[in-house]
């Protein structure tokens, strides 16, 4: 089979790959807009959830796997009431990428599991991303080891802990670290029981 074959399995998973990052990058276009003037009306929250449904390659991707559902949900009655026009709105502010007066980028905070639990390392595993206060990764690692946990390099669903990095954290959507957080949230979305912490609150925990 030639590289350049169209029928090529990894040409057709680079080209599936790059139309669902080009859908997700539309989609929290269309987050932004709908969100210049302060809230969502039901107009607008039908207009996005005709957007997913005909862009169903990308239903399986965070955040178009959440919107999809969360909306389905609300306009099953095809009426959206003051209660879920308020969880709309909450929920695409911590998915969209709002701007200020300025049209600068306003950074939206990390998808940190809130109340921040106690750690428990034994027996866990441990997977870092980001740049850390703390030292290399390997510090971090070693101080996970001495206390029983587990590295792991990448996320899966058998991951206890995401530990993200304090320096550079802010712009977590625009930097090389961001595809595991995103990979990390659609698995807690979908009832895997990953937890998400600061590097702050994991070196509190450092007893």
């Amino acid at each position: 089979m030639q590289v350049n074959d169209p029928e090529d399995p990894r040409i057709l998973r680079f080209q599936t790959e790059r139309l669902i990052k080009r859908d997700i990058d539309q989609l929290l276009g269309i987050c932004e807009f709908a969100l210049q003037d302060g809230h969502i009306d039901q107009g607008e929250a039908m207009a996005i959830l005709n957007w997913l449904k005909s862009h169903s390659a990308s239903l399986d991707t965070w955040p178009a796997s959440v919107l999809y559902d969360r909306l389905s949900g609300m306009l099953s009655d095809n009426v959206l009431d003051d209660e879920e026009q308020g969880e709309l709105l909450s929920l695409v502010m911590n998915i969209a990428r709002p701007r200020d007066n300025a049209g600068h980028i306003v950074p939206t905070s990390l998808p940190i599991n809130t109340p921040a639990p106690e750690i428990v390392f034994e027996d866990r595993s441990f997977c870092f991303t980001g740049v850390f206060d703390f030292g290399p990764r390997a510090k971090c690692q070693e101080a996970i080891a001495v206390r029983n946990g587990i590295s792991a390099p990448s996320i899966t669903k058998k991951l206890h802990y995401l530990v993200i990095g304090n320096i550079g954290s802010e712009a977590w959507r625009h930097t090389s670290f961001g595809s595991k957080i995103v990979k990390a949230v659609e698995y807690r979305e979908s009832g895997v029981p990953i937890i998400i912490v600061s590097e702050k609150h994991w070196a509190s925990q450092l007893r």
